[in-house]
């Protein structure tokens, strides 16, 4: 658990500093992004979320990153997103549901602004928004097998599912052409009206990271995070394009 008085756009200054000091002139852009740019950060448990981009990331600028890394892990950037600018234009089609989370919900830290800009293509998210929630359909019961036996293992497969659906449902309401919300509870309002889930069973889902000392009722949040995933995906496999891009 991280310490109570912890300052996340601090850290993440701190963390493009040591990128810089690796790499130079290569690292073109620096994002924030995910809960810290939501309001959503918890200072005792969330991570810091930060998009590098490279004008090259090849063995070179990788072995010099070994240095920062250091400094990334005390400023709790857990799992950057390390890429170059060409990986960049050719995966848009491959991850656009990441670059659109990115895009919806950042701040520039460092460089070029690469996300803002991005114009992604609708069926490609569409795609990859049904991918995903068919991977969650397949790996949530098993991911509830293996860690819910135990309080804490509980908490760690709610927040686990909680992370995915929160991701998937903000896809799919881009798809109707809506913003993304940035609070996780208005995603679970906008999923209720836009697509006839249980808005407050979805909401106790995507919130449960914010209620550390609650017990986790792993059978009740099963049963809801099915139920939701199951209305998704009918809903993900009847949309059709709105007028404009995404």
């Amino acid at each position: 658990m991280w310490p109570d008085r912890f300052d996340p756009r601090k850290a993440a200054r701190r963390a493009v500093d040591a990128a810089l000091r690796a790499t130079g002139e290569k690292l073109r852009g620096a994002t924030l992004y995910g809960s810290v740019t939501t309001g959503e950060f918890h200072p005792t448990h969330s991570d810091v979320n930060i998009a590098f981009v490279f004008s090259q990331l090849g063995t070179p600028e990788l072995a010099a990153l070994h240095g920062a890394h250091r400094d990334w892990q005390r400023a709790r950037v857990v799992q950057p997103l390390l890429i170059s600018e060409d990986t960049l234009r050719r995966s848009l089609d491959s991850y656009p549901l990441e670059y659109l989370l990115i895009r919806e919900q950042r701040e520039i830290l460092h460089g070029t602004d690469f996300f803002g800009p991005l114009t992604l293509d609708w069926p490609s998210l569409r795609l990859e928004v049904e991918r995903v929630l068919r991977a969650q359909e397949l790996g949530l019961g098993l991911s509830y097998v293996a860690l819910a036996r135990t309080p804490g293992g509980a908490r760690a497969w709610a927040i686990q599912a909680s992370n995915a659906l929160a991701a998937s449902a903000s896809g799919l309401l881009r798809l109707t052409g809506e913003p993304v919300p940035r609070a996780r509870r208005a995603i679970a309002e906008r999923c209720a009206a836009r697509f006839g889930v249980d808005g407050s069973a979805f909401a106790r889902l995507l919130t449960i990271r914010d209620r550390n000392r609650e017990k986790v009722e792993a059978t009740v949040l099963l049963d809801s995070a099915l139920t939701v995933l199951h209305q998704l995906l009918d809903s993900a496999e009847r949309i059709t394009a709105p007028a404009g891009t995404v």
